[in-house]
């Protein structure tokens, strides 16, 4: 079928980069491994007694799981089975597996703890609803500039936890059935548009880098830490001319390999051009460039 065809070509190509020695989105997850098998085996062996411990280590999302902390943390096996096991201990903690068994029950985005506190001050989707990027991977939007800053640091730090939980947990989840689709690794393709920033909004950002030290102290962990490598793509579209400002504040907060992948565009033209080359514009928002005009913001 076309379908088969297209994720042939994809996952080809991916495959072309890992013999390289270069691991990129779409690429066959068992080629991956195989150009790293010697670390991979090094890898299990030191992790061999904690792999019973979480749904997302065992059957067939073990090496996907394994494989993207590889990648996040430089295929250096102490660090790796350092970052898992702290992964471990969070999912244990906070009971994050049987977050994901109501996930594959069918529990939505909407059914999550907090979310309508949030989703009335943002303007977002956790996954585009029109269809995917033209590898084949999930599309995530937000319009940052157009978010209820002040209602956002309102809510409670308990609720917000466990949104941000359960919000990380579904994009993990949404990942892992492209995988076992595909047997590709993948990633998310997120766009921020930053139509109308302005400066006076720059305060709201130093408000979240200071939230996100205070709950990396109170759920013991560096969350981002415990979900290495969601992101395939990140384009930063509209950006105004101070960008650089608020970049240096939230760039800390953002796993290196992530902020590799950050392309900044401040023209329309530019914009558009950026993000029609990763998603059809049939299925994209005008706001991004495209020429759906229909609802596509999480309500």
């Amino acid at each position: 079928s076309t379908w088969q065809g297209e994720r042939r070509k994809h996952c080809r190509q991916g495959g072309e980069a890992a013999r390289g020695g270069q691991e990129r989105m779409n690429t066959p997850l068992q080629e991956i491994i195989s150009a790293h098998q010697d670390t991979f085996n090094a890898l299990l062996k030191e992790l061999e007694g904690d792999l019973h411990r979480s749904v997302v280590c065992k059957g067939e999302l073990r090496d996907v799981w394994l494989v993207r902390f590889c990648i996040g943390f430089d295929w250096k096996v102490p660090a790796v089975a350092e970052k898992f096991r702290n992964m471990l201990s969070f999912r244990e903690r906070y009971k994050v597996d049987d977050i994901r068994k109501r996930y594959e029950e069918g529990m939505q985005p909407s059914d999550i703890p907090g979310y309508k506190v949030h989703h009335d001050a943002y303007m977002c989707t956790f996954l585009l609803h029109t269809g995917q990027a033209r590898d084949r991977s999930p599309v995530n939007l937000e319009q940052t500039c157009k978010f209820k800053f002040a209602d956002l640091a309102a809510i409670p730090e308990d609720i917000a936890d466990q949104y941000i939980i359960h919000n990380l947990e579904y994009h993990s989840f949404v990942l892992d059935k492209a995988y076992l689709e595909s047997k590709c690794l993948k990633g998310y393709v997120k766009m921020m548009d930053l139509q109308g920033a302005h400066m006076s909004q720059v305060s709201w950002v130093s408000k979240w880098a200071s939230n996100s030290k205070h709950r990396k102290v109170r759920l013991e962990v560096d969350i981002m830490e415990c979900y290495p490598e969601l992101f395939s793509k990140v384009f930063v579209i509209h950006s105004p001319m101070f960008f650089s400002v608020v970049w240096k504040i939230i760039k800390p907060f953002i796993p290196a390999r992530t902020c590799d992948k950050v392309k900044v565009e401040s023209s329309s033209s530019k914009s558009k051009v950026l993000c029609c080359d990763s998603v059809d514009p049939s299925l994209l928002p005008k706001e991004f460039g495209g020429d759906y005009t229909g609802q596509w913001m999480m309500k």
